[in-house]
């Protein structure tokens, strides 16, 4: 497929404690009374117990309960997986840098495609571009892939919500004319394997406005096993 870019020149336009206090003040000693203190101990009435609280049913709640230490729950299901790729590559005919630095596996995901496939995997692709100077245009998120079982499975699109509900910025493309970018691409493999093989694509294109042809650019990498 052969995609139309413009010439550099035409495409640059872009957060009581309360306290108890008896009421009417100090209670005062009353004065005695002389014939009162003859009377003996026995006589004097039995001084009553102080009262018990009562209990009641009400229980303390206590954030995260007491047995639930460890802190705050993983956004991400703590199944995910980090491993690094650090694989980086120019493609000539551009001036385009593209690194692809690490990669989450077994991201947990509800794209549609996983209902009913439980050999499948989400994964993110974490990737940094530097764009050439040479062109105009856009280097996407669909250039990115990953093998599944032969077949290259492209960024999955209505993933991006997911990617940023778990906490990583995703990637939705990099103009050449507003520089440096990254971020992470989803990719969901319907069969997914230990080692996985990854590649970044960017389709022949044709210059605008003439008959040059720029041929097309693919370079793989290797994503480890989590």
């Amino acid at each position: 497929m052969t995609k139309t870019v413009l010439g550099r020149a035409a495409a640059l336009a872009a957060a009581t404690m309360i306290a108890l206090t008896a009421c009417g003040g100090a209670e005062e000693t009353p004065q005695e009374d002389p014939a009162a203190v003859e009377k003996t101990t026995e006589e004097a009435p039995a001084e009553e117990p102080a009262e018990e609280p009562a209990d009641d049913d009400t229980e303390i709640a206590e954030a995260g309960g007491a047995s639930d230490a460890g802190g705050a729950e993983d956004p991400t299901g703590g199944e995910n997986a980090v491993v690094e790729i650090g694989a980086e590559f120019t493609d000539e005919e551009t001036g385009d840098v593209i690194t692809v630095v690490s990669a989450v596996r077994d991201m947990p995901t509800e794209y549609y495609e996983s209902v009913d496939n439980p050999d499948g995997e989400m994964v993110y692709l974490e990737v940094s571009v530097v764009p050439g100077d040479k062109f105009g245009g856009v280097l996407s998120q669909s250039s990115f892939y990953i093998d599944s079982d032969g077949e290259l499975a492209d960024y999955t699109g209505t993933a991006d919500g997911e990617v940023a509900a778990a906490g990583y910025q995703y990637f939705d493309g990099a103009p050449r004319s507003e520089g440096e970018a990254s971020g992470y691409v989803p990719v969901y493999v319907g069969t997914t394997s230990d080692v996985l093989t990854g590649s970044y694509i960017r389709e022949e294109m044709k210059v605008l406005g003439s008959d040059t042809i720029v041929p097309e650019f693919s370079a793989e990498f290797e994503i480890p096993a989590a």
